[in-house]
C-alpha cells in the first residue's frame, strides 16, 4: 500500500534535509517516482510540503520522531477527512 511509501517520503525528508529540497522542489517529480495515491500526492502537495518548509535546518536527530509523528499526523487526518 502506498500509505508506507508516503511515511517513507515523510521520513526520509525529516531526516535528510539534501532529500527535503527535493520533495519540496520537485514535489511532482517525487510523486511520479512514487506510487502515491491521488490523494495522498494531493496530501504530500498541500499539507506535507508546506509543513517541509516550517522544519529546521537540520532537523536535530533527537527532535526527528517527533516532527515526523506530527507530519504523519496532519497527513492521516487530511487523508481520513478527505475519504
Amino acid at each position: 500500500m502506498s500509505a508506507e511509501t508516503l511515511r517513507e517520503l515523510i521520513e526520509d525528508a525529516v531526516a535528510d534535509y539534501g532529500f527535503r529540497l527535493a520533495v519540496m522542489w520537485g514535489t511532482e517529480d517525487v510523486i511520479i517516482m512514487s506510487s502515491l495515491s491521488q490523494a495522498e500526492a494531493a496530501v504530500l502537495r498541500s499539507i506535507v510540503v508546506p509543513e517541509l518548509k516550517r522544519l529546521p535546518d537540520p532537523v536535530e536527530p533527537g527532535d526527528r520522531p517527533s516532527a515526523c509523528r506530527r507530519l504523519l499526523e496532519l497527513a492521516e487526518a487530511e487523508l481520513l477527512s478527505s475519504a
